[in-house]
C-alpha cells in the first residue's frame, strides 16, 4: 500500500480535477477532457449564477461558455442526460454501458408511479413512444394525453409520466432543455444507440467498471458510505466492497494510506502522477455539487474544510448563505463566496465572503478572488460590480 501525507492528497485532488491542466484549453476541448477525466457531472436545475454543471466547466477552464456545454449536449450529442450519482451528464459513448443502471432506474420509477397512483399510465406507454417515433422531438405539452394523479409531486399528465418512465428505461433521450422543461426523442434517432444493448457480459463485469468509474469521478475515494457513493448499486456497501477488492487484486485501483487520516483511499491505476505538488496559483470557485466535494466527509478529513450546501435549509438555519461557492487558493480551501445577480440579472456583485478561521487573506489573495469574480461575471455575460473587502 502506498503511504502519502495529507498535503500530497490535497495536491492530488487539485491536480486530478484539472483546475490547472485544463484551464487554457479551448472551450470544446476542455469539455471533452473534463468528462474524459471525471466521467459524470451532476445536473441541478437551479440557475442562480449558472447551473452546477456549467459552473463545474467554468472552474476548470477560462474559455468555455454555457453555450459550449449546451451544444455538446443537444447539438453534437457528445454528452447525454442520465442517472448516475443523481441526475448527471456524461459522455454519450458510455450510453450502452449504463444498461444495468437504466433497468434498475426504470424499476424504481415504476415503484414511484405506483406510490403516486399512476399505474394507469402503463397502458399508454407504447402509444407515447409511438408518438415520439412518428413525430420526433416533442415536449410533454405537445403530446395529447389526459391527466393522471400526481400524488402531490411529479407530472400530472399521462404523457409526462410515460416520458419520464421511457427516459429512465433508456428508450427515449432528452432532446433539449429550455430551462427545466425537457423535450424528448427516441434514443435510436438522437444517439444512434440501441437502448437494449449492454456492453457487459455479466453484472460483476459491469459492477467493477461502475465502481472504478465512480472513483474516477472523484479522483480518490475511501470505501465508506458517503456522498461519493450515492446512486444505484454503488450505494450498496456489500456490492461496492466486493468490487473494490476485485479491482485492487486486478491492479486497477491502488490503495492509499494517508498520514493522519483513518480511512484507506483508492485511486485509479495511472493517477499516481497527480501526487506531485500542485501548481495552482489562482482562486478557484468550486461549484456547490462539484465532483471534488461530493464526499464532504473526505473534504473535511483531508482539507479540514467543513462544507454543507445550505440552499435547501431555512434562512434562519443557514450559517452562510443561499448559493455559496467554496474558494480554493493553491491546494487549500480558504473560504466561501456568495456571488449574486441583481434583480434585472444584468450585474454580478459579491454579497458575502467568509474566510476560514485562522486564515488571513493577503492583498494578493483578494486580487485573485476579485479576478475570479469578474471572470464569473463575464461567463454569465453580465456586468461586474465587484468590491471585495475583509
Amino acid at each position: 500500500m502506498t503511504e502519502i501525507t495529507k498535503e500530497q492528497l490535497r495536491d492530488f485532488y487539485i491536480n486530478y480535477h484539472g483546475f490547472v491542466e485544463f484551464f487554457e484549453l479551448d472551450g470544446q476541448s476542455a469539455i471533452s477532457h473534463i468528462f474524459e477525466r471525471i466521467k459524470s457531472v451532476q445536473y441541478d436545475p437551479l440557475n442562480i449564477i449558472g447551473r452546477n454543471a456549467e459552473l463545474a466547466m467554468f472552474s476548470r477552464n477560462k474559455n468555455v461558455t454555457r453555450e459550449d456545454l449546451f451544444a455538446a449536449l443537444y447539438d453534437r450529442r457528445e454528452l447525454v442526460d442520465g442517472w448516475d450519482k443523481m441526475m448527471c451528464i456524461f459522455q454519450s459513448a458510455e450510453f450502452e454501458k449504463f444498461k444495468y443502471v437504466r433497468d434498475e432506474s426504470a424499476r424504481q420509477y415504476r415503484t414511484v408511479m405506483s406510490r403516486r397512483g399512476q399505474d394507469d399510465c402503463h397502458a399508454a406507454t407504447e402509444d407515447i413512444y409511438g408518438y415520439l417515433a412518428r413525430n420526433g422531438e416533442s415536449s410533454v405539452t405537445d403530446i395529447p394525453s389526459p391527466k393522471t394523479n400526481n400524488g402531490g409531486w411529479g407530472p400530472s399528465k399521462v404523457a409526462g409520466v410515460c416520458c419520464e418512465y421511457l427516459w429512465n428505461s433508456g428508450r427515449i433521450t432528452v432532446a433539449r432543455k429550455k430551462g427545466v422543461v425537457k423535450s424528448f426523442d427516441t434514443t435510436e434517432r438522437l444517439l444512434g444507440k440501441d437502448w437494449q444493448a449492454n456492453e457487459f457480459s455479466d453484472f460483476d463485469e459491469f459492477l467493477r467498471w461502475y465502481v472504478k468509474r465512480r472513483v474516477q469521478s472523484v479522483g480518490a475515494a475511501c470505501g465508506k458510505n458517503g456522498g461519493a457513493w450515492l446512486g444505484i448499486y454503488v450505494d450498496d456497501k456489500e456490492l461496492r466492497e466486493r468490487a473494490i477488492a476485485q479491482l485492487v487484486e486486478l491492479g486497477e485501483l491502488l490503495p492509499i494510506a494517508v498520514e493522519g487520516v483513518k480511512n484507506t483511499y483508492y485511486i485509479p491505476r495511472g493517477a499516481e502522477r497527480f501526487l506531485s505538488p500542485s501548481k495552482n496559483e489562482r482562486a478557484v470557485f468550486v461549484a456547490p455539487l462539484d465532483n471534488l466535494i461530493w464526499d464532504r466527509a473526505s473534504i473535511k478529513s483531508v482539507f479540514d474544510f467543513d462544507y454543507s450546501w445550505e440552499v435547501y435549509a431555512p434562512k434562519v438555519k443557514r450559517k452562510y448563505g443561499y448559493y455559496v461557492l467554496p474558494i480554493i487558493i493553491g491546494n487549500r480551501f480558504v473560504g466561501r463566496i456568495e456571488p449574486v445577480l441583481n434583480k434585472a440579472k444584468t450585474e454580478l456583485h459579491v454579497q458575502n465572503i467568509w474566510f476560514e478561521d485562522g486564515y488571513t487573506a493577503s492583498a494578493d489573495d483578494l486580487q485573485k478572488i476579485t479576478d475570479e469574480a469578474k471572470r464569473l461575471a463575464s461567463f454569465l455575460n453580465v456586468e461586474a460590480d465587484i468590491n471585495i473587502r475583509v
